[in-house]
């Protein structure tokens, strides 16, 4: 299931991304990363889908879904790909997967409270 979402660094790109939940963060290619002005901190290991461990960048980014945003966690591949939203993201923006519908579905509002 795809949905369109909105990612921000120094500037914004809206895309279509796949929501992946098993993946746990969501992932963008190089290009795109460049292309809105997003910049990476140092990388960290991670367990690709076919078992391979490769070393990605990471950065935080500010993501909007349906008129919800969230600054979430996001991985860098060195190569072009498909856009992913991950698990950490899909949640922190209170949305789930409906598997019968095929969509997403509100599951709470996106306000963090903090003491």
């Amino acid at each position: 299931m795809h949905v369109t979402m909105t990612i921000r660094g120094k500037r914004a790109a809206t895309v279509s991304a796949l929501v992946d939940t098993g993946a746990s963060f969501t992932v963008i290619p190089r290009a795109l990363a460049e292309r809105i002005g997003l910049p990476t901190f140092e990388g960290v290991w991670c367990r690709m889908a076919d078992g391979r461990r490769r070393k990605l960048d990471r950065a935080t980014a500010l993501i909007s879904v349906r008129g919800r945003q969230v600054p979430a966690t996001v991985l860098v591949t060195p190569n072009g790909g498909t856009v992913l939203m991950g698990a950490e993201t899909l949640e922190t923006l209170g949305f789930a997967v409906d598997p019968r519908k095929r969509s997403l579905k509100a599951i709470h509002s996106a306000t963090i409270m903090a003491a």
